[in-house]
């Protein structure tokens, strides 16, 4: 797994995007992140399995694996707890 500290701030947010749902492909700019996420196995693009399992969307579209899940848990509770008092 790869740890979450060296992806950038811009990666960092369109996998937290990708909790919300399917990324569109739209800006080439942001197609190019995703593309590099996938290279690093935290993003798939959906493809026919997904239309398979129902997914009527489209198949260029890139969705969250269980790398990119994982990462996200992670980076969760890397960060500190709240204090109070």
């Amino acid at each position: 797994m790869i740890d979450p500290h060296p992806l950038p701030q811009e990666e960092r947010d369109l996998l937290k995007a990708a909790l919300c749902g399917p990324l569109l492909d739209g800006d080439p700019a942001q197609v190019g992140l995703c593309l590099r996420l996938c290279g690093r196995r935290l993003l798939q693009r959906a493809g026919s399995v997904a239309q398979a399992n129902g997914w009527g969307g489209s198949p260029h579209a890139f969705v969250l694996t269980r790398e990119g899940w994982a990462l996200l848990k992670a980076e969760r509770r890397i960060k500190p707890m709240r204090q109070t008092g």
